[in-house]
């Protein structure tokens, strides 16, 4: 599992990636993640991170709400 970081408009998001697929995968899924943001983005992968917080649905329905008042979608 890895952590794929990007930093816009001042704020972390993260996203866990499955690492454990073929790289063409890992690349295509990275990709996908990665248009919707600016290229100058600053992008930070972690390949062993430490997962301490476990969202609750509303906290995923609240970050996903706050995403797209960011117009990032």
């Amino acid at each position: 599992m890895g952590k794929l970081k990007i930093l816009y408009k001042g704020k972390w998001y993260e996203y866990l990636i499955n690492t454990q697929v073929i790289d063409k995968q890992l690349d295509n899924t990275i990709e996908n993640i990665l248009k919707y943001y600016p290229k100058d983005a600053i992008i930070e992968f972690d390949e062993n991170p430490e997962i301490n917080n476990i969202n609750t649905l509303q906290q995923i329905i609240n970050r996903d709400n706050e995403s797209k008042q960011n117009n990032i979608w």
